[in-house]
Parts: C-alpha cells; sequence; structure tokens
C-alpha cells in the first residue's frame, strides 16, 4: 500500500518578516466643531461676566463699573437678571409691606393681616409675595391703585368681608448707629405707615 506523501511543513513565519501597518494619523477636527465650541465658551464667560457687572453696579459703585454694566444692560433686561441685587448689599433698599384689615357687614374682623408674612410656607410662595408688595416702587400712582384694588379683591374673595382696609407700610435698614445703641432690626422707628384707604368688596 502506497504511502501518502507528507505534507510539506508551513515555513515559520519570522517575526522581522513580519511588515506592520502604518499608524493611521490622527483625525483633525473639524474647523467648524471648533468654531462652535469657541463661540459656547464665548457666550458663558460674556454670560457670567454681565451678571458679575449687574452685582458690582450697585451704588455706591465706581464710575468704571457703571460703564461696564452698560453693554450688558439690555441683554440683563431681556432675560429679568438685573433685578434683586440691592435687596443685599451693600445698601439694602427700604422693603414696601402692605397691612390689610378685613371687616364683615356687622362690624366684626374677619381677617388682619401682612404682606408680607414671615411665617408664610412653602418659600417659594413668600417670595411671590415679596415680590408683589416690592414692585409697589417701580409703578406709578395710578397703577399702585389698580393694585391695591387687585389686592382688596382677592382678600374680599378669600376671607368674605365686606370692605377691605390697607395701610402700606415701608422699613428701612436699621443704620450703624441704632445697631450701635442696641436696637433691634425691627424698631417701630425704622417704619413708614400710609394709609392707603377702604375698598369695598364687590367694586
Amino acid at each position: 500500500m502506497a504511502r501518502k506523501p507528507k505534507e510539506a511543513a508551513a515555513p515559520a513565519r519570522s517575526e522581522a518578516a513580519e511588515v506592520t501597518a502604518p499608524a493611521s494619523p490622527p483625525k483633525l477636527k473639524p474647523p467648524l466643531n471648533r468654531f462652535v465650541r469657541w463661540a459656547i465658551n464665548l457666550c458663558v464667560l460674556l454670560h457670567f461676566a454681565a451678571v458679575l457687572a449687574a452685582a458690582s453696579s450697585v451704588g455706591p459703585t465706581s464710575e468704571l463699573i457703571a460703564e461696564v454694566w452698560k453693554p450688558f444692560r439690555p441683554y440683563l433686561q431681556f432675560l429679568y437678571l438685573n433685578q434683586g441685587y440691592n435687596f443685599y448689599a451693600p445698601q439694602p433698599a427700604p422693603s414696601t409691606l402692605v397691612d390689610y384689615e378685613v371687616e364683615r357687614s356687622d362690624g366684626s374682623i374677619a381677617a388682619k393681616g401682612s404682606i408680607l408674612d414671615m411665617t408664610m410656607t412653602p418659600r417659594l410662595l413668600y417670595h411671590r409675595h415679596l415680590l408683589l408688595t416690592e414692585h409697589l416702587v417701580f409703578v406709578g400712582p395710578e397703577a399702585q391703585q389698580h393694585w391695591y384694588r387687585s389686592y382688596a379683591r382677592h382678600l374680599c374673595h378669600k376671607f368674605g368681608g365686606s370692605k377691605v382696609s390697607l395701610t402700606r407700610r415701608v422699613h428701612y435698614p436699621a443704620t450703624m448707629e441704632m445697631i450701635r445703641a442696641g436696637m433691634g432690626l425691627n424698631e417701630p422707628m425704622s417704619f413708614e405707615e400710609t394709609f392707603v384707604g377702604e375698598f369695598p368688596c364687590g367694586d
């Protein structure tokens, strides 16, 4: 019986003979993507610069800061980011409160309180009421009367009275002299009261 010829052994591959494929060149980022990234970074920087300029422009401040703030003003006004910084520092503005008294038709008092109530919860509702009274400073006398009537209508609906009396109370921040004299933040002399009027329910 004839024997099959042995298959020739495959020649061993020499490591030196192996040819490594050249590494592919690094992919360059498209110029458009690079431009978009730089544009986004620039917008973020300008946004924070605008907020910083708004917070720094609250008086007393330097003329330089005031000039830096001016170009950002339209942007800040459009996004409503130019408000509220003078509530805190360096010289907080006076706060505006509205006291109310709801009277029934028989002369009894249905409700008595203040807008703004410090015990109000949740805190977001407190801030909503804070803005309701604080914005009275920025509108004229005629617009203020419309706002007072809207407060009265709401109080009539809520407490079921026959008329509502409103008193505007302005609270001025305590001065350094008052604090040094041992006075508190809610001293009666730091409040200024103005009787707004009586508003009949159903008007």
